[in-house]
């Protein structure tokens, strides 16, 4: 019985194409080629409008955004038209009718007394805009901590939290009081003082830096700018320049002091 031919696989063409044939289909890959470009273009443009669409869009919205508002409250550390350091930590408005400074050391058991007579009062009339309030941290109690140097560490922590988070120092300035260590002790770590910040609102990106104490040499100048000016102790108090010589312990005192120096 005579062999039968093999056939070939179906997708195997039987006899090559011809030349019109192979015309034919470069022709056919030039078109699907130049149809891949095009289509390629038209998605880079489309793509690259919308991306000028979005950055057209935030440049406007940033342009047209109305402006925020000031805070209530210009907490820095404070110096004067001339540039020279004041040593002091303002909050208020820098226009108040009345300036108070405050001198105090947050080791001294006398400056948590007068924080709590004094410290509601104060914030109130720093809201009602009558006062602008000038608070001097001191560290000449570090003697008092057994070497581990509390008050410029409780005053560093302070003026590290006026310049980063300022319209929560005051919250901070409380704290600091109503957890205020007993003189003769070593005080309060720093983790335990960015405990209490954070406690208030404060970011721990800032509190974190607590311990490299990058306001120390500022804290040591002021205090002795503050005996050099005449201050002798702590709580000292000051009303537009002249002492507040009246009870800085009784509630009420020093607060009707303010007013009569408002209304003259």
């Amino acid at each position: 019985m005579p062999k039968q031919p093999k056939t070939n696989h179906p997708n195997t063409p039987s006899t090559p194409p011809t030349g019109s044939r192979r015309e034919e289909l470069a022709a056919q890959n030039a078109r699907d080629a130049r149809d891949r470009r095009i289509r390629w273009r038209v998605g880079l443009i489309l793509t690259l409008t919308a991306m000028a669409v979005l950055v057209f869009a935030g440049i406007w919205i940033a342009a047209t955004a109305p402006p925020r508002p000031a805070p209530t409250t210009a907490t820095t550390p404070g110096s004067t038209a001339s540039g020279q350091d004041t040593f002091t930590v303002g909050v208020g408005q820098p226009d108040a009718p009345v300036r108070v400074d405050v001198y105090q050391d947050f080791m001294c058991p006398y400056c948590q007394r007068f924080e709590q007579a004094n410290g509601p009062a104060l914030e109130q009339l720093v809201d009602a805009g009558t006062i602008r309030l000038e608070i001097h941290p001191m560290s000449f109690l570090d003697r008092a901590s057994q070497g581990a140097r509390y008050s410029t560490r409780a005053a560093n922590a302070f003026v590290t939290v006026a310049r980063a988070d300022p319209d929560r120092v005051l919250a901070f300035n409380r704290a600091l009081y109503d957890n205020q260590p007993a003189e003769g002790t070593t005080g309060l770590t720093d983790s335990q003082l960015a405990t209490l910040a954070r406690e208030v609102g404060v970011d721990p990106s800032v509190t974190d830096t607590f311990g490299q104490l990058g306001h120390e040499q500022w804290v040591a100048e002021g205090t002795q700018a503050d005996f050099a000016s005449g201050i002798t102790g702590t709580p000292s108090v000051l009303i537009d320049g002249e002492p507040f010589t009246g009870d800085l312990l009784a509630p009420g005192a020093l607060q009707a002091a303010i007013q009569t120096a408002a209304n003259d």
